[in-house]
């Protein structure tokens, strides 16, 4: 097992040092392209002599140009194949919180490490579109491929970010980075990569993530084409919980004479036990745009003179687009030693065959009318059709022969879907969208989508503000995973109905208040859930909770009800930033959900010497005590707690101190993480039961932009 563990440990020391490696070559050998190409002999002119002095002479051969730091980028719409341009990542606030995987403003309850599964304890924040569902509490880190962003530069640069945290022990590292560059103003490739690193300050907590995205475009005025592959892996060390809440509530009790347990001596229930996740991806879009030629007279005044003269402009009227994309999705939950009573159940004996699979194509064809090619197109108008192909490997057993029969079964689901869409942006003042889809053809047939969007600005209180309306309908067939799963200790077979989903919200923003009001309300009938259908056992007057997960459908309707307030406070150099949610179900035993989540974030923020930004304060996040779903290492997912052994979490503040600074661009920061760890009477540290926060550490990242 050791020399497992030095593997491991190995692997990803060469995967951190792959990542640094090829984003440095990058960097020198484009430099290098540079340097040469504005002097043949490397030396910019200047002779040997010249170097020690602080004024050498000018060199004819010597030319000399400004570095050019512009660059954009977007993504690709999936349902048309259009681009949508994106806002740069380049803002300083709230980059202190970049690597933490609450997110943010701390929404998110996880297992304590960074990378580690993660749920948002706001409702409207979940998504559940995504088929592999495995993937969703790895949304911190998992990129779709209709999220990528490609990037189109004027100079090659390379942005680098670089996080750490703790020891070398038990801290946590993050490296990532984006090298892009231009052929010429049609033709740009890129890489990117991302590799992460969380040792865990607990037992048997590590994560281990690893991701490398190749892309190159070609953007002319007639053909546009975009390809990107990438490769992803996911490792998850799954330690089952603590083996008694009191190591963390009450640690003098459990102490046994000593001052107090270090928290890699903390026993928790399980070791040896890992998920792994591996994805492969390719993404190919290509375009064809129709354009016409419109000739406008326009006016030139010389002295008394007016002269008129014909100018022509060329105008996108149609766009014709196909996009494809294809995958491999492989989950496995990899086991060495199970405690007794963990889990209730086992189905299976063959361990090989304890993983799934899925693997897609998907082929989109649309059409576009562009907004503006006339003054009656007033919006972007596109239709399309898509067809979606898939295939699902899980394990399975001969009815009647039960576990001595077991085999891999594929299970393929085909649809083709048709859609629309409406988007209108051009406005100052109004912009709209509204999509609508359906299956025509196929397992999912009769499977819709409608939604809404509205968008509206006007003055308030001598500045903008904006007033927003969105609204969704839905009656969708639940992704197979929740229908079926088999594995070495879950199995379900659900006989489901389609969810019918209705969701009204709106929001308003008061740009002179730094005020932002949303409120929403969602009612789902059908909800399908996973819960844990077995009973805890008694350990020492304690109860711990034994595993077997299965996948239900709720027969009825639950609604929710949403509001939010981010209120911004600004006095001088001092800044007071809030974000409250009240939220409410009106079924908490199938979906519970804390009534209260707070974040406020008060700080100061100065210019020093004029040219350093400095922002230095502290945040908190605290929610009302709630149900909270808990975690199964077996299924990989967070599911409701078994009904005798429930534990309630929150009320607990989680505060971290902080400096974050800019100068030219880089940015980067200093913040010490659960500040308020064993400084308050209550200790009782927990976000998801059973898996406290981690304790107090000291944290610091950086973020710099190399240009040419």
């Amino acid at each position: 097992m050791y020399r497992q563990l030095l593997h491991i440990a190995t692997v990803m020391g060469q995967r951190a040092t792959l990542v640094v490696s090829l984003l440095v070559i990058c960097t020198v050998g484009l430099k290098a392209q540079s340097t040469i190409s504005q002097n043949q002999d490397g030396f910019h002119g200047a002779t040997m002599d010249g170097f020690l002095t602080t004024d050498p002479g000018k060199d004819s051969t010597v030319v000399e140009r400004e570095v050019s730091t512009e660059y954009n980028q977007w993504v690709i719409d999936r349902n048309t194949g259009l681009t949508v341009e994106m806002p740069l990542d380049t803002v300083m606030h709230y980059f202190e919180s970049e690597h933490l995987t609450e997110g943010h403003t701390g929404r998110y309850s996880y297992l304590g490490n960074m990378g580690s599964p993660r749920l948002s304890r706001i409702y409207f924040d979940r998504d559940y579109k995504n088929d592999f569902i495995f993937e969703q509490p790895y949304s911190y880190y998992v990129k779709d491929a209709s999220e990528f962003r490609f990037t189109d530069t004027k100079t090659p640069h390379l942005n680098l970010s670089y996080f750490k945290g703790g020891n070398k022990t038990t801290g946590e590292e993050r490296i990532k980075g984006y090298f892009a560059a231009n052929f010429n103003k049609k033709l740009g490739i890129g890489l990117d990569m991302d590799y992460l690193l969380g040792r865990g300050r607990y037992d048997s907590q590590s994560t281990s993530m690893f991701d490398t995205r190749l892309y190159t475009y070609w953007r002319a005025d007639r053909y546009n084409a975009h390809i990107t592959v990438n490769s992803d892996e996911i490792k998850v060390a799954e330690n089952g919980g603590i083996e008694d809440r009191r190591y963390i509530t009450n640690p003098e009790a459990m102490a046994e004479g000593r001052k107090q347990y270090a928290p890699e001596d903390i026993p928790f229930r399980m070791h040896y036990n890992w998920n792994n996740i591996k994805r492969k991806q390719l993404m190919f879009s290509q375009s064809f745009k129709l354009n016409k030629t419109y000739e406008y007279e326009d006016s030139l005044v010389n002295a008394d003179t007016t002269f008129y003269i014909t100018k022509k402009e060329v105008k996108t009227i149609s766009t014709i687009a196909h996009s494809l994309e294809t995958g491999t999705l492989q989950r496995r939950y990899i086991y060495n030693v199970i405690p007794d009573n963990f889990y209730s159940r086992t189905y299976l004996n063959n361990d090989s065959l304890d993983a799934t699979r899925e693997f897609y194509i998907t082929n989109t064809l649309s059409v576009s009318l562009n907004e503006g090619f006339s003054k009656w197109a007033i919006a972007d108008i596109s239709a399309y059709i898509r067809h979606d192909l898939r295939y699902f490997n899980i394990a399975d057993t001969i009815a009647g022969r039960g576990r001595e029969s077991e085999f891999q079964q594929k299970h393929t689901i085909n649809n083709i879907y048709i859609g629309g869409q409406i988007k209108r942006s051009a406005s100052n003042n109004l912009s709209f969208g509204a999509n609508a889809e359906t299956v025509v053809l196929g397992d999912y047939a009769g499977d819709f989508t409608l939604d809404g969007n509205l968008q509206y600005r006007f003055p308030l209180f001598k500045k903008d503000a904006l007033l927003g309306a969105t609204a969704t309908m839905s009656n969708l067939t639940p992704s197979f995973y929740y229908k079926k799963f088999h594995s070495r200790y879950c199995w379900w077979d659900l006989d489901t109905k389609r969810e019918f989903i209705t969701r009204i919200s709106g929001n308003l923003h008061i740009e002179s208040t730094n005020t932002n009001i949303s409120a929403g309300v969602e009612n789902r009938m059908n909800y399908i859930y996973l819960t844990n259908i077995s009973q805890g056992y008694t350990v020492d007057n304690r109860v711990l909770p034994t595993y077997d997960i299965k996948a239900l459908q709720y027969n009825g309707s639950i609604q929710v009800v949403s509001a939010n307030i981010q209120q911004n406070f600004k006095l001088g150099p001092l800044h007071w930033d809030n974000d409250v949610t009240w939220q409410v179900s009106s079924n908490k035993e199938i979906l519970p959900l804390p009534q209260i989540n707070i974040f406020t974030d008060l700080y100061f923020k100065f210019l020093y010497a004029k040219r350093l930004e400095i922002e230095a304060g502290a945040n908190m996040t605290i929610f009302s005590k709630y149900k909270a779903p808990t975690y199964s290492p077996a299924a990989g997912m967070y599911h409701l707690q078994n009904s005798n052994n429930i534990q309630e979490v929150g009320e607990y503040p989680l505060i971290n101190a902080y400096a974050n600074l800019r100068i030219k661009g880089v940015r980067f920061y200093v913040m010490y993480y659960h500040a308020n760890d064993g400084l308050l009477k209550s200790t009782d540290s927990f976000f998801v039961p059973g898996y406290p926060v981690n304790p107090s550490m000291v944290k610091f990242g950086l973020n710099w932009t190399f240009f040419d």
